[in-house]
């Protein structure tokens, strides 16, 4: 008798076991299938900033050639317009393993876009034209409800003077003679296409995903 209360009871477990087993099958499938739509939000975040990050430097077109006064007016104006879009892509908050950190990316980058706005009037260089583009998103990992880690590559062409100071997807790239001593430092304007892989945090706020905790991991240089 004994033994036949154990088989039950082990049976028992056996069938628990199972239903646990499917139920957890069925959330992962439901889950998946409704994080689908997700990933298509956030590509389609990443393929929106990178068309805005190109015109973060950018001034109105009647101040892009050489030798032309870009007046403070219109540096501030921009200074504005970019901190707009900074608020749009990006949050203040830290998330995932930085979370307690105290550094605000959003922040961080709207001063960085300053400064080099700034550089560039002072310096009299020229951004003519800038172009990027997503070519591919590697992953989109899901670390939680509202917090992904993500990899993709971006395709940047700039046309400008070289020593114009530069930005690439979350940090200053700094003047393109300063890292080729062989370059001279003239006023005139050259083109310049390079691919940059970069791996980031994003985060759901509001029913937006934003950039957190960003950074740039390499970036290969592919001159025209």
């Amino acid at each position: 008798m004994r033994f036949f209360n154990f088989l039950r009871r082990v049976n028992r477990g056996i069938v628990l076991a199972i239903l646990l087993i499917i139920g957890l099958a069925c959330y992962l499938i439901v889950d998946n299938i409704a994080f689908k739509d997700e990933r298509e939000a956030i590509k389609q975040v990443l393929e929106d900033y990178a068309k805005d990050m190109g015109t973060f430097l950018l001034l109105p077109e009647q101040y892009r050639e050489i030798g032309v006064s870009v007046p403070d007016s219109v540096v501030e104006n921009k200074i504005k317009e970019n901190n707009e879009l900074v608020n749009k892509y990006f949050t203040s908050e830290n998330s995932g393993n930085n979370r307690y950190n105290i550094f605000n990316i959003e922040e961080s980058i709207a001063n960085e876009l300053k400064i080099l706005l700034k550089n560039n009037q002072e310096s009299r260089n020229k951004i003519k034209s800038y172009e990027a583009k997503i070519t591919k998103v590697k992953s989109i990992a899901k670390n939680g409800t509202s917090l992904v880690s993500v990899e993709a590559v971006m395709d940047i062409t700039t046309i400008a003077t070289r020593g114009a100071e530069m930005f690439n997807v979350f940090y200053s790239d700094g003047m393109y003679s300063k890292d080729n001593p062989e370059v001279t430092e003239d006023m005139s304007f050259f083109t310049r296409s390079y691919e940059v892989t970069f791996e980031c945090e994003m985060v759901k706020r509001n029913g937006t995903w934003k950039f957190s905790n960003s950074q740039g991991m390499s970036t290969i240089h592919r001159e025209a």
